[in-house]
């Protein structure tokens, strides 16, 4: 499509700017200064957007991998506001329990708030964010631990450098449950929202939900992994918002990668997308998407646009190792006015594996055992979050080892996921089941994968495969399949 005339758009990569993503890893690009002690007030960071107090990295080179302001419609003057700048200009304030977040999230000042280490909240609670507000993790491993945010009304807020994890209701993948609106950020009616640097996993329904009538948001360079909902846009008929996703990295996820429904504007560029089992990027009804440069890998169905009106132009995308729908293109969509840098596609998975999410990585290390258990006692309380702790391409045998109950989920063992031995932990196979309200309940993609001490089931009899294998060198020891067929 023809550069609309009078705009100055300008679409660099970044190997032409010499930031090519072995050349990034191998530099050792970031030495982030150390972060500021726990203190509640840090006086001297009064006018200061608090990123080096953070110790966050400083924007070192073109590329703009840690950027002082947003890419994409976030950046974009309108409602009033020239850009995105969360509580820049207030005051610095220190937060390392729930009590002090909660308290600075709903202030009327406008703060910057520095997170230090894990914030874990004895009850599930959604903190009331209010306008001009920045919260920002400081250094390695802070995280905000079943809790998630909530925006009402409200603008100029940016999450940076830190993850939020671990509100999933156990047995309740679907998120059904009248309890389970467990977001991990939830916008309505708000503008101008920044977030980076991020890592959303493990919690309750959407882990960022965009809902109704939000304008002027960006997501960049975050990483949304082992989960059932991970990212939607919509919850409304009007055709407002208009939304950038760039350098994110979805992993081990089910649907909504994104979801984007009614958006006067999706610009969706330079993602990964991995092993993904439901769907990948969906346009809904009048949306109008610009999907280029990303790299899907083992996606079902990773782009496509339904409902009527809208448009989708796909360009320069690729599809590895995927089936289903790879997005057609209808209508006439748009072109970004904004600046913004474009990755050549084949080096997106090694550039956003490398400088996705939060500062310290998200790729767990290799562990030999790990435990699933819908009490509470296990490492996770699901068989999806158990198979994405296990790193791909993991050079040795790991067992997950299953405690006693009904396991709700579609559980998927990766390809890239080889010599996996999935047990149910009593050597009884009725006293673990796994089950699925539609479709296949278990894929097993990974050659070298033992089942065992299992049954697998589904909620009602199923047409087609409820324990469906593609990997080869499977070996199965009491494994009872029951309301459908094993193929």
């Amino acid at each position: 499509m023809a550069k609309p005339q009078g705009t100055n758009i300008r679409r660099r990569t970044l190997l032409s700017a010499g930031l090519a993503a072995g050349t990034l890893v191998s530099t050792g690009f970031f030495h982030p200064a150390t972060a500021a002690p726990a203190t509640e007030v840090t006086p001297s960071g009064v006018g200061l957007n608090g990123f080096y107090e953070a110790g966050l990295p400083a924007n070192r080179g073109k590329g703009g991998v840690w950027t002082e302001a947003p890419a994409g419609f976030a950046g974009v003057a309108s409602h009033g506001r020239a850009g995105t700048t969360g509580g820049a200009g207030g005051r610095l304030v220190h937060a390392a329990t729930p009590d002090q977040l909660r308290t600075y999230a709903s202030s009327a000042e406008p703060l910057v708030v520095i997170l230090h280490g894990e914030l874990v909240f004895a009850q599930y609670e959604k903190l009331t964010v209010a306008s001009n507000k920045s919260f920002l993790g400081a250094g390695s491993g802070a995280a905000v631990v079943n809790a998630g945010f909530k925006l009402v009304n409200v603008a100029n807020v940016v999450f940076r450098n830190f993850t939020l994890r671990d509100s999933y209701i156990p047995g309740d993948f679907a998120g059904k449950r009248p309890d389970n609106d467990r977001d991990g950020i939830q916008m309505d009616t708000s503008t101008h929202v920044w977030v980076d640097h991020m890592h959303f996993t493990r919690l309750g329904d959407g882990l960022v939900d965009i809902r109704k009538d939000c304008d002027n948001v960006t997501l960049s360079w975050n990483v949304f992994s082992d989960h059932n909902k991970a990212l939607g846009e919509g919850w409304t008929q009007n055709v407002v918002t208009r939304v950038t996703l760039h350098h994110n990295w979805i992993r081990n996820t089910h649907q909504r990668n994104a979801s984007l429904d009614n958006t006067a504007a999706s610009h969706v560029y330079n993602n990964y997308l991995e092993d993904i089992s439901s769907y990948g990027m969906l346009g809904r009804n009048a949306a109008l998407l610009l999907v280029e440069g990303n790299y899907f890998r083992n996606v079902r169905n990773p782009l496509h646009h339904q409902g009527p009106g809208g448009a989708l132009a796909a360009r320069d995308n690729v599809f590895d190792e995927c089936t289903g729908n790879t997005g057609q293109e209808r209508g006439a969509s748009f072109e970004p006015t904004y600046p913004y840098d474009l990755t050549p596609t084949r080096a997106v998975p090694a550039l956003v594996r490398a400088f996705g999410g939060p500062l310290g990585g998200t790729v767990p290390p290799l562990r030999n055992v790990l435990t699933v258990a819908l009490d509470g006692t296990g490492d996770f309380a699901s068989i999806r979050a158990a198979v994405g702790a296990i790193p791909p391409n993991n050079a040795g045998a790991v067992t997950v080892l299953v405690q006693p109950g009904v396991y709700h989920e579609p559980a998927v063992i990766w390809g890239d996921r080889r010599n996996v031995t999935l047990a149910g932990a009593t050597g009884n196979a009725a006293d673990v089941v796994l089950t699925n309200s539609e479709g296949v309940t278990l894929l097993v993609a990974a050659d070298g994968t033992t089942l065992r001490d299992l049954t697998v089931t589904s909620d009602t009899p199923q047409p087609g495969h409820v324990l469906h294998v593609t990997g080869k060198g499977i070996t199965r020891s009491n494994v009872t399949v029951l309301n459908g067929t094993f193929g």
